[in-house]
């Protein structure tokens, strides 16, 4: 069954399809999070965005896709948790608080502490604003259009096009930065679509044993 059906059958009181619909995004919110809030508070921040989700299932307008609707509503959901940190006086910095550490387990860049021009990337990644990080994942690793992403983030088209060339810019000077070896610098560039490509197969075969919430 397609998401406007199910998300139809949801809405006349059917919870199976409202658990089939949760259930196929809940790997990918789960991802978003992971890497951008300390690894502990992942599943936490991927069930408060589904429970916004059922809260909501009415609000949905159905004039953008949904998972672009989904999304959306994980982003606020990150930011919320970002500034709820930022008032109890614990700093967020992409670089920290998204378990840069290689020796944090779980941590996104442990995963790749052997692989220096993945772990490389990853560290770029981190570093950039959180906006920018969210743009260059959801485009590159999660499939979403222009036009998803548009709606996710609320403006044109256009303007979301001009976003993310500014953030792969950003994504590939961090990486220039990072590299003291001119012939490695250049070579983490030239491949840096497929270098980001298999530091995303490696974070799903990771992140495969998330579990289903329902069980």
């Amino acid at each position: 069954m397609d998401e406007r059906a199910l998300l139809e059958a949801w809405r006349g009181g059917d919870s199976e399809a409202g658990r089939q619909l949760i259930t196929r995004y809940y790997a990918a919110i789960y991802r978003f999070f992971y890497g951008k809030a300390e690894p502990a508070a992942c599943e936490d921040l991927a069930q408060e965005t589904f429970e916004v989700v059922v809260r909501r299932r009415d609000a949905f307008r159905g004039d953008s896709p949904f998972r672009a609707y989904v999304y959306g509503i994980a982003r606020f959901v990150l930011v919320t948790h970002i500034r709820r940190r930022q008032r109890h006086g614990k700093r967020f910095e992409p670089a920290e608080d998204s378990a840069i550490d290689p020796a944090t387990e779980g941590s996104v860049t442990a995963l790749f502490a052997d692989r220096e021009r993945e772990y490389i990337v990853v560290q770029a990644l981190r570093s950039l604003a959180l906006d920018d990080q969210i743009l260059v994942e959801l485009k590159d690793w999660e499939g979403l259009t222009q036009a998803e992403l548009a709606a996710l983030f609320e403006v044109p088209q256009p303007t979301v096009a001009r976003r993310l060339q500014r953030a792969r810019t950003r994504l590939r000077e961090a990486v220039e930065r990072l590299i003291a070896d001119p012939a490695l610098r250049d070579a983490s560039v030239q491949g840096l679509d497929s270098c980001m490509q298999s530091i995303y197969g490696k974070l799903q075969d990771h992140l495969g044993r998330v579990r289903d919430p329902e069980r």
